[in-house]
């Protein structure tokens, strides 16, 4: 079956970085929160309807993460998933699409970002752009992609062999991450999942950014899911 078309993907690079360093010292000058600078990038097919029933395939691709992440995140993708009025079918039932959830940290890669630089004029404390510098970063993700559910594999062939089931069209896809110099996915999925529900078998046209504030990201996805 042939994959979504391809588009455009814009490269934001350093400003992507100052983004999130400049969000994350506000924060630290504001003494209260803590903004995290999410990555949004969505794709889906016009052409086939969003669907509601599904069947939730976790993966992990490193097999790095422990098993209390795993369980957080299949929690979290699920509850980002009721938020959009959809649900898991029964292990018996039918399922209108296979959603694949792939979560992880990716390698790390240096970066050139400019601090923000602290400054005084007038006896006003202002931040203003300080000098480059090189920090190692880790990108923390949560990808969703959402195929038609294939139909059951046709009867076996000579000799016993069943071949296997077609893989269904692709729906839709979603990737949303936060970078930064923390290597530790498990404080990061509730701010992940809670992006990802506007986006979810969306279109963003263009890679987005998006600031979220940590503290009240798992509180505001379990009110839209309904938990």
């Amino acid at each position: 079956m042939p994959s979504l078309p391809p588009r455009p993907r814009l490269r934001l690079h350093w400003r992507r970085l100052l983004l999130g360093v400049t969000l994350a010292a506000a924060a630290a000058l504001s003494g209260c929160k803590t903004i995290h600078s999410v990555k949004i990038d969505a794709i889906n097919n016009p052409a086939k309807s969003l669907g509601t029933s599904y069947r939730l395939e976790m993966n992990d691709p490193s097999g790095s993460q422990p098993e209390e992440v795993a369980q957080d995140a299949r929690v979290l993708v699920k509850s980002a998933l009721a938020a959009r009025g959809m649900y898991e079918a029964p292990p018996n039932g039918a399922a209108e699409m296979v959603i694949t959830a792939e979560y992880g940290v990716g390698p790390g890669q240096m970066k050139i970002v400019y601090k923000p630089s602290d400054s005084s004029l007038g006896g006003i404390a202002t931040l203003g752009r300080g000098s480059p510098k090189p920090i190692l970063v880790f990108e923390k993700y949560i990808k969703l992609t959402a195929r038609e559910a294939a139909a059951a594999p046709p009867e076996p062939r000579a000799g016993g062999r069943r071949a296997s089931a077609p893989r269904g069209e692709e729906l839709w896809s979603l990737t949303v991450s936060v970078e930064d110099e923390k290597k530790d996915l498990g404080p990061y999925l509730a701010v992940l999942a809670s992006t990802s529900v506007d986006y979810i078998g969306a279109n963003s046209g263009s890679e987005l950014h998006v600031a979220v504030d940590a503290s009240t990201a798992e509180g505001n996805l379990r009110r839209r899911s309904g938990q």
